[in-house]
């Protein structure tokens, strides 16, 4: 029985030899593992032959034939096994195995290493020949150096290769260890072979590591597919193979039972009953499946909870996971990915972590160009041809047998990549049906997450584009709650992270206001400049647009407000204003200089001509006629010049402008009813006050009043309009309008009227609005030009800023400096 076991254990050797040689024939890796093997199954079978009791002097020769070639095949196994290594160097692999096959050669053909093999009281007994301790030495030092090697690699690999090296050197340790202590030490001590016997059951350690390593860990690269039917054989020999020996060692007369049947034999036909039957078969299936990687699950329960689980809003690269999880459950594939093509996109991303490398995407663009709607592909390049045949002979090569095609309306959406099974079993019609529901909710599933990822994308680039921007963004719900705003409302407008949620009283009044208007839908204020109250910057001018949301009903869900800080706009246009100021007194200084040029260049001449002509009555005449018109031109110029200036000893007090302007009205009222003209005066009788210096109101005043009694030369009707404005940003101004129904002002002239010395008057000298652009702009007033919308005439605007609060104990003054004074 003993040799039938040993025959058998053989062939269980050479038949593993058999399966990773053919593997990859031309690998180096595979041929020297076959040949370690199949060396270990000659040693083992030869031990199996002196367990027969006839031509031992034969057996043993070939058994010591075969173990003298097993420590050589194991350092070259180990020297190229998962890497080549520097050590040993070939001429060193070379001149070891040369030495193996010396000792196996002079075993079989001298009795130099063992002879006279028989079998005695206490089992097997042989005599060694001189060469004895020499092969001891030689298999024990070869053998741990290969071990040394092999170790070496263990502790320097990571992953699965250092998983694979540990199964691998666990069945070669133990394997080598029980066989080298039995076979070799133990005989060396005692002189006896009486335990020889049990050194290739060791073997079957090496068996059991080397399985396991191919089926968990895919050993070299391997895959062994068992099937149920060779489950349940292995495991009817294993659990037999125990009870038999546990029979053989704890029962006596196990051999000679009373039975009809031997023992061994009515164990293997119990074991195969008890299998066979259905408790067992369940336990067995719940055991041996997850460990062979057959997944264990019902198609419309799994179905059910896989609806249930893609069901929920998720990221794509969530739902791929949520996808591995399922079909790992269902199949335990070799390999998954997932490739998406996003809307309005061509290629395809990756979104898995195990797709071979040499799979080109286009490879995959290739079989899913025309599969817009959820399908099943089995890779199978002998039924295709043309492009299609080379793109499934690039996924066989890449281990890929299933692609499974991802769409919805029309439009592919993704594809699902699966590797083959790794428990060896092909793909049912079963398995392809549940895979062809699974690809339904997953295009499904994949479209609500492309969607939801674009949502979140573009929410994304909102966020980012609202903290970039410098003017506050306030949005607030339909209820006037704050909602959310970006970094620049803290700063613009001091709110903080607490204030949402608060009502729009946490913002300025003004803000609140335009938000107010928004969400009752009675206007949507745009582009409104307004003053709000910083608490660390004073007043600042701002400008502001709201705008209103709507749900897909139109229905109002909310507002928003875009504030600008406009103190910088501001600044510049100071600044600009200060320019056009200089470049405007440069041209008038300029003119002056020109002007008076001529009357000098008069009296420069009468006063070179007066030595030669003094005692001429015609000269004397002249120049008494003359030169007082030079020089009278010259003092009205000097006059004009000094009212182009007139912050020059203005001061500024408390004005009455109705007043003022009532009593202006009443001086020139006669003289221009002699032109034909008619002034009237429209005026509120209570008006703020304004600050102004009352001398040069007059003369801004009646500048205008002339010019509009100019203008009309036939007569006509001079209006001056006052009004008080209160302005949304909380100032206050008074608009004063003098309006006349002259013949205008042409446009293309409208843009130079308030240059110096530019005129339209046969005797002007066009320096009358620029003298009134002065007065204004001293006063911190805006003078314009308008036309009127009939076509003819003028309108003059001014506008005054107001005094909030008004003296009523004392007459303030101000200096045209700036400096406050007090008049009893």
């Amino acid at each position: 029985m003993a040799q039938i076991s040993f025959f058998g254990l053989s062939a269980v050797l050479v038949a593993l030899a058999l399966f990773v040689w053919r593997a990859k024939p031309g690998n180096q890796i595979n041929r020297w593992f076959a040949v370690q093997t199949v060396f270990f199954a000659s040693w083992v079978f030869g031990i199996g032959g002196l367990q027969g009791g006839i031509h031992l002097d034969v057996w043993g020769r070939f058994t010591f034939a075969s173990a003298s070639l097993i420590p050589a095949a194991f350092l070259a196994f180990t020297q190229c096994y998962p890497t080549p290594s520097r050590w040993p160097q070939p001429l060193l692999s070379r001149t070891i195995f040369a030495i193996a096959v010396a000792f196996a050669v002079l075993s079989l053909t001298t009795p130099l290493l063992v002879y006279d093999v028989s079998v005695g009281p206490e089992g097997l007994v042989r005599r060694t020949g001189p060469l004895y301790p020499a092969f001891s030495v030689y298999f024990l030092i070869t053998w741990l150096a290969a071990l040394c090697v092999f170790v070496r690699k263990w502790l320097n690999s990571r992953g699965r290769a250092r998983a694979q090296l540990q199964y691998l050197g666990t069945g070669i340790i133990i394997s080598g260890a029980g066989g080298i202590g039995v076979n070799l030490l133990l005989p060396l001590i005692t002189g006896r072979s009486t335990y020889s016997w049990m050194g290739p059951y060791f073997s079957l350690v090496f068996v059991a590591m080397v399985a396991h390593a191919i089926i968990r860990h895919r050993l070299m690269d391997l895959r062994l597919a068992i099937n149920r039917s060779l489950a349940y054989a292995v495991a009817i020999v294993c659990v037999s193979a125990v009870i038999i020996t546990l029979g053989r060692f704890a029962v006596r007369g196990w051999t000679a039972g009373t039975v009809p049947l031997p023992h061994d034999v009515l164990v293997i036909l119990v074991v195969g009953l008890l299998m066979l039957s259905t408790p067992i078969q369940s336990l067995f299936d719940r055991l041996i499946d997850p460990y062979l990687y057959r997944g264990r699950i019902e198609y419309p329960s799994a179905l059910r909870e896989a609806t249930h689980r893609l069901s929920r809003l998720m990221q794509p690269a969530e739902l791929a996971a949520e996808l591995r999880q399922i079909l790992t459950a269902a199949f335990v594939p070799d390999s998954f990915a997932m490739l998406v093509k996003p809307f309005e996109a061509h290629a395809l991303d990756h979104l898995g972590e195990d797709t071979p490398a040499v799979v080109d995407l286009l490879t995959i663009a290739i079989l899913t160009t025309d599969r817009s709607s959820p399908s099943v592909l089995m890779v199978n390049p002998g039924d295709e041809t043309g492009p299609s045949k080379i793109a499934h002979d690039a996924l066989r090569a890449s281990g890929i047998e299933i692609v499974v095609t991802l769409g919805r309306r029309g439009q592919l959406l993704g594809a699902i990549l699966l590797g083959p099974r790794k428990s060896g079993d092909t793909y049912f019609a079963k398995d392809l049906a549940f895979i062809e529901s699974l690809a339904e909710l997953a295009s499904i599933a994949l479209d609500n997450a492309l969607l939801y990822r674009q949502r979140i994308q573009i929410l994304e680039y909102s966020e980012r584009l609202l903290e970039s921007l410098d003017s506050a963004v306030v949005a607030v719900d339909v209820v006037g709650k704050i909602a959310s705003f970006n970094p620049a409302a803290k700063t613009l407008l001091g709110l903080r992270d607490a204030t949402r949620g608060a009502p729009l009283d946490a913002v300025p009044p003004e803000i609140g206001w335009a938000l107010a208007l928004a969400i009752r839908g009675s206007s949507a204020p745009r582009e409104v400049e307004a003053k709000i109250d910083h608490e660390a910057r004073g007043l600042l001018p701002v400008i502001l647009s709201t705008a209103v949301l709507h749900d897909d009903r139109q229905e109002i869900t909310g507002a928003l407000v875009v504030v600008t800080d406009l103190s910088t706009v501001k600044a510049l246009e100071r600044n600009q204003r200060r320019v056009e100021h200089l470049a405007l007194m440069a041209r008038f200084y300029a003119g002056i200089a020109h002007e008076i040029r001529s009357p000098l260049t008069s009296i420069s001449n009468f006063i070179a001509m007066l030595p030669d002509r003094f005692n001429d009555p015609e000269y004397r005449d002249t120049a008494v006629r003359l030169l007082p018109i030079e020089v009278a031109r010259i003092v009205r110029l000097a006059d004009r010049l000094r009212l182009m200036a007139p912050s020059e000893g203005g001061t500024l007090t408390r004005v009455a402008l109705g007043r003022l302007l009532s009593d202006i009205v009443a001086i020139h009222t006669s003289a221009a009813e002699e032109q034909g003209v008619k002034i009237l005066l429209h005026c509120p009788e209570e008006l703020p006050r304004i600050l102004g210096d009352t001398g040069q109101l007059i003369q801004l005043f009646v500048n205008l009043l002339n010019n509009a009694a100019e203008a009309m030369l036939a007569g006509g009707l001079v209006l001056i309009e006052v009004v008080h404005i209160s302005e949304r940003s909380g100032s206050e101004l008074i608009r004063v309008r003098v309006i006349d129904d002259g013949v205008g002002i042409s446009p293309t002239l409208r843009n130079r009227i308030f240059q110096p010395f530019f005129t339209t008057k046969p005797a002007g000298t066009g320096l009358g609005l620029p003298i009134c652009r002065e007065i204004a702009d001293f006063h911190h007033a805006r003078l314009e030009l308008l036309p009127q919308s009939s076509g003819r005439g003028t309108i003059a605007q001014i506008e005054f800023p107001c005094l909030a609060l008004e003296a009523t104990d004392q007459h303030e003054s101000f200096d045209s400096r700036g400096a406050r004074g007090s008049h009893a």
